[in-house]
């Protein structure tokens, strides 16, 4: 009798901790840059506490099973689908889910977000401490009680309600923007991806963002059972805190990662292709018109699609090709003419077509080989 009850509560243990936690936890490889860490982060979410289907513990939960460092919850100050079942109450989803981030490491912003008709739209604010005072009848008012507590303000999906999706910068962001209230905007939200969005955040020096807007569960929208992932925000921070995330997105240290593409500035692109590759020779000899190899080994989950910028009047080389995550990848080369002789230094410069630090701007990088011709 004792070891039935016994096995009853063992059962029971195995169920209810199956129910509390994550069963496994995805490991993110895309790699830290000189000086800084690479966070990954989805900083607009929604709960039942708005218009979103899950309680605000399951999307830490998703975050910590899926890989990520961070995330904010954001739901609607003005609009609660389930005001008749829950009370109204601004900061209560980020009291819920503190203490499951805090016991999972996720590192839990708090956050809301401020729902207008367009023009302006939607904003988020994160790092605020009382939502509440958020909640006043013009949007200015919000947005400035939101900047009084110190916040880090972004314009959500800005071709949200606009033909074809595409932006309109109106005079409300005008407003917004010269009274120092806009801090970022979203280039990407859910799977919309608006290159215009990402013109202005390199003009108007605007830090990138890109979230999922979610609300029912993470799995029903994206394909993370299979490999698939999220589109995040890749936040450059000196430390794994909430304080360093602030800084970082006030300072615009972000890159935004969608399907199989980053795109961001330069000077953070460039910093994270090369930390994710390892040149494993660079010191070759071709005789005759022999083949020989340069082996490269991406260390990261991003599959590098590279298109040669230049030719050479040495050599032939592969023009087109794709440095698969966490595979060593060959770059043939064999000299044109027999006749080459000696050593020589040829750099073979690629475009990075899936990193793009301007809407048709890919990344460009190059490798530089000391080649011996026999």
């Amino acid at each position: 009798m004792k070891s039935r009850s016994l096995l009853v509560v063992l059962f029971c243990t195995l169920i209810l901790n199956s129910l509390l936690f994550p069963r496994s936890r995805d490991i993110i490889q895309i790699p830290n840059i000189p000086g800084y860490l690479t966070l990954k982060c989805d900083l607009h979410t929604h709960t039942v506490f708005s218009d979103g289907d899950v309680w605000p513990t399951a999307r830490v939960d998703e975050a910590w099973a899926e890989g990520l460092d961070a995330i904010s919850i954001t739901d609607h100050i003005e609009y609660q689908v389930h005001k008749e079942d829950l009370p109204k109450n601004h900061n209560r989803p980020y009291e819920i889910a503190k203490d499951r981030a805090k016991s999972l490491d996720i590192i839990l912003i708090k956050g809301a977000e401020i729902t207008r008709h367009m023009p302006p739209g939607h904003f988020n604010a994160l790092f605020v401490d009382d939502i509440d005072k958020l909640d006043v009848k013009k949007w200015q008012d919000a947005i400035k009680a939101a900047i009084d507590q110190g916040a880090f303000v972004f314009w959500n999906h800005p071709g949200w309600r606009q033909p074809n999706t595409i932006p309109i910068w109106y005079d409300e962001h005008t407003e917004i923007y010269e009274n120092g209230w806009m801090h970022g905007i979203e280039i990407v939200n859910e799977s919309e991806y608006y290159p215009l969005a990402f013109q202005w955040a390199l003009d108007k020096n605007l830090t990138m963002l890109g979230n999922t807007d979610i609300h029912s569960l993470v799995s029903l929208e994206y394909p993370v059972q299979t490999g698939g992932h999220r589109p995040m925000t890749l936040v450059f921070a000196k430390e794994r805190t909430a304080k360093s995330i602030h800084e970082a997105l006030k300072a615009g240290r972000t890159a935004v990662w969608q399907d199989n593409t980053i795109m961001g500035k330069n000077e953070y692109l460039e910093p994270l292709f090369n930390s994710a590759i390892t040149i494993e020779n660079n010191n070759l000899i071709l005789k005759g018109k022999n083949r020989d190899a340069l082996y490269i080994q991406n260390n990261s989950d991003i599959a590098f699609q590279l298109t040669a910028k230049n030719n050479s009047n040495d050599i032939e080389f592969t023009e087109t090709i794709t440095l698969e995550p966490h595979k060593i990848t060959p770059i043939v080369i064999r000299a044109k003419s027999d006749d080459t002789k000696g050593e020589k230094d040829i750099t073979l410069a690629y475009f990075v077509e899936n990193l793009k630090t301007a809407p048709k701007t890919p990344l460009t990088t190059s490798f530089h080989l000391s080649i011996q011709f026999k």
